[in-house]
C-alpha cells in the first residue's frame, strides 16, 4: 500500500487500469488476480477492506469435491434449482457449480484453511436445501478465514493501490461506456479514471430496520449501476435469514444454517418443533420456508420470537463447531449450551442485483460486477444456503480472465453518470433525494416490503417514499448511503408490486400461490421501467401474458 503523503499529492484524480469497488471475497480475489497478472488496479473500500459480508460469513461454501463419493455436481445443480423456483439459469449456474473445486484449490493455495477430518479429508456440513453434506468450513468463521487469508496477499502487491475509507459517489462514462468512478478520498472528491470498473459492494441489509449484515451494506453499487444506466434484475427478492438471534437493543445476530444442518431445532413458545407441520424437510427446509413457518406461529402465539435449542449437538460438538455463535450467546445474555435462543427472521442476502453475464459484463461497457451486488441468475427467486462465496469467487476468477484477455486503455477524460462536461466538472454534483427520517424509512421497509407484503402495503410505501424525503448534497458517507438506500427501496418496493404471485423469498399475502403461467420470467428495471426477462435470455422483453403495468421509479 501507497505511503499517506503520496496519496495526498494525487488527490482530485487517480487512474489505474482497473478500478474495484468492494472488499469482500469477490473484490479481493479479483485484485490479486488481476494485480498478480501485472494490471495496475485501485482497490476501493467504503470502509476498512475487512468491513464486508464475506467476514461476517458463519457457514461456508458449497462445493462438489471430486473426491466426494456419494455426492455429485448433479446434485448440487438440483438443489440449486429446487431453492430457486423456477428463475435459475441453469447454464450459469452449471458453470459456476462445475467451478467450484477449482475456487476452493486457489483459496487453499493462497492460504485459506478448510476444516479437515482426522483422515486428513475435507470436513462437509449439511445445511437447509442440500440433499448431501457438502459446504466447506473453518469452524463457524469461514468468511473471516477466507478475508484474512486475501488480505494478507493483497496488501503486499506493489501495484495495487487499496484506498480505505473511501466512499464511491458516481460513475463516470463518456456517454458509450463506464470509465471510471467520483469517489469521497480523505474527504476530498477524487476522479478515479479507469479502463474498466468492477462492482463488488455486498448486499442490501441496511434498507430494512432488522438485519445481520454490517453497516456497509446500503446497496450502493446497485445504486451506482442504476444511476448510471445498467440493467438491475430480480430486486424483488430479498432473503430473510430464519435465525437470527433476538434481543432488544442488539442489533441481530445470524445463528447461522449449519447449527440446523448440525442438529439443532426450532421450537414454539411451549417448547414443541413445529417446522414439520409446514414441510417435509422440517428444520432442512429452505430459508424462506422456515422464516415465513416461524412467522406464522408467532402470529399464532403472540410472540416477538420462537427459539432455536442447540442442545441437541451436544455441548463438545456445539462449542468445538461453533465457538464464536456460542461466545456471542453468552455475551448476549443466552447460554446455547444450556438452553434455547430467542430468534427472529432479519433480512440477511439479496438475490437481485445489477444484471450480468456469465462473465460479470453488464448491459454498460467497461462496468462488470461480482458478488452479491450482481444478480448472475445463478440464485433465482432464493439462494441455495452457502452458494454465495461459491458465486462470489468463482466470478471473480471469471471476470480476471476475461479482464485480463481484454485489457482497456485508461481514459482520457470522462464525465460524471450524473452531469458534467469534462472531468473536473464531474465533481460537481447535484442534491440528491435521501430518507428525512433513516430509522422510520429502514422501519417501513422491514415492515411492507419484508417476508410478507401485499399490494395495499407495497403502494402505500412506495407512496411514503416519494414524499417522506428530502435533498442532500453527496458530500458524506451518510448522505451517499442514504441516497443509495433510498434507490434501492423504490426499485424493491416497485418490482414486488408487480410481481403478484409468491416465488421464492418473495411472499405475497394476496397472491399466496405461484404462477409460473404469469410469472415464470425476472424483473429486469433500468431508467425509471420495469419489464421482464425470459429465464436464460439476455435481453429483456415483455411476455405474451398478461403483466401488472410496470412501475416508475423516481431515484
Amino acid at each position: 500500500m501507497k505511503h499517506r503523503a503520496e496519496l495526498e499529492k494525487m488527490c482530485g484524480r487517480m487512474s489505474a487500469d482497473v478500478l474495484i469497488i468492494g472488499s469482500g471475497l469477490a473484490g479481493l480475489l479479483l485484485a490479486f488476480k488481476l494485480s498478480e497478472a501485472g494490471a495496475s488496479v485501485i482497490l476501493a473500500s467504503k470502509g476498512l477492506l475487512a468491513d464486508s459480508n464475506t467476514r461476517m460469513a458463519q457457514g461456508g461454501l458449497a462445493v462438489v469435491m471430486p473426491t466426494s463419493d456419494l455426492d455429485s455436481l448433479e446434485s448440487h445443480m438440483a438443489d440449486t434449482v429446487k431453492a430457486g423456483a423456477g428463475l435459475v439459469d441453469e447454464k450459469v449456474a452449471r458453470r459456476i457449480v462445475e467451478e467450484g473445486p477449482a475456487l476452493v484449490r486457489e483459496l487453499r493455495d493462497l492460504g485459506v484453511r478448510f476444516d479437515v477430518s482426522i483422515s486428513g479429508r475435507l470436513e462437509l456440513a449439511r445445511e437447509g436445501g442440500h440433499s448431501h453434506a457438502r459446504v466447506l468450513h473453518n469452524k463457524d468463521a469461514t468468511g473471516r478465514a477466507i478475508s484474512d487469508a486475501l488480505l494478507t496477499h493483497v496488501n503486499s502487491l506493489p501495484n495495487l493501490l487499496a484506498l480505505q475509507n473511501t466512499v464511491a459517489v458516481d460513475l463516470l462514462s463518456d456517454g458509450q461506456r463506464c470509465q471510471g468512478a467520483v469517489v469521497l478520498f480523505q474527504g476530498k472528491p477524487t476522479l478515479i479514471a479507469a479502463g474498466q470498473v468492477v462492482l463488488a459492494t455486498g448486499g442490501v441489509g441496511q434498507v430494512f430496520e432488522r438485519t445481520t449484515n454490517p453497516a456497509v451494506a446500503t446497496g450502493d453499487g446497485l445504486a451506482l449501476a442504476y444511476r448510471a444506466g445498467a440493467r438491475l434484475a430480480d430486486m424483488e427478492f430479498v432473503q430473510f435469514h430464519p435465525t437470527a438471534l433476538l434481543k432488544p437493543g442488539s442489533p441481530a445476530y445470524l445463528l447461522s444454517e449449519a447449527l440446523r444442518g448440525a442438529g439443532a431445532v426450532l421450537l414454539d413458545g411451549e417448547g414443541r418443533r413445529f417446522l414439520s407441520r409446514f414441510h417435509l424437510d422440517a428444520e432442512l427446509a429452505t430459508r424462506d420456508v422456515v422464516a415465513r413457518a416461524m412467522v406464522s406461529v408467532m402470529h399464532e402465539q403472540g410472540s416477538a420470537c420462537v427459539w432455536l435449542d442447540m442442545r441437541p449437538i451436544g455441548a463438545t460438538a456445539l462449542t468445538t463447531r461453533f465457538p464464536n455463535i456460542v461466545e456471542r450467546c453468552r455475551e448476549l445474555g443466552v447460554d446455547p449450551v444450556t438452553q434455547p435462543v430467542p430468534v427472529s427472521p432479519a433480512a440477511h442476502y439479496f438475490m437481485g442485483g445489477i444484471k450480468t453475464d456469465g462473465d460479470g459484463r453488464t448491459s454498460l461497457p467497461g462496468l462488470f460486477a461480482i458478488g452479491e451486488c450482481a444478480s448472475t441468475g445463478l440464485h433465482g427467486a432464493n439462494r441455495l444456503a452457502s452458494n454465495s462465496l461459491l458465486e462470489a469467487g468463482v466470478m471473480a476468477l471469471r471476470v480476471a480472465r476475461e479482464i485480463n484477455c481484454r485489457p482497456s486503455p485508461v481514459p482520457a477524460s470522462a464525465r460524471s453518470s450524473t452531469g458534467g462536461e469534462k472531468a473536473g466538472d464531474c465533481l460537481d454534483l447535484a442534491p440528491r433525494a435521501v430518507p428525512a427520517d433513516l430509522a422510520q424509512f429502514r422501519r417501513l421497509m422491514f415492515q411492507e416490503a419484508g417476508l410478507c407484503r401485499n399490494q395495499a402495503g407495497l403502494s402505500r410505501l412506495l407512496a411514503q417514499l416519494n414524499v417522506s424525503c428530502v435533498r442532500a448534497l453527496p458530500e458524506t458517507r451518510a448522505a451517499c448511503e442514504a441516497a443509495n438506500m433510498l434507490v434501492v427501496a423504490e426499485l424493491i418496493a416497485a418490482a414486488a408490486q408487480s410481481r403478484c404471485e409468491s416465488r421464492g423469498a418473495h411472499f405475497r399475502s394476496d397472491y399466496s400461490a405461484q404462477d409460473d403461467r404469469g410469472f415464470l420470467r425476472r424483473t429486469c428495471q433500468q431508467r425509471g421501467e420495469l419489464t421482464w426477462l425470459a429465464v436464460g435470455l439476455p435481453e429483456p422483453a415483455v411476455a405474451a401474458t398478461p403483466v401488472p403495468p410496470a412501475a416508475t421509479v423516481v431515484s
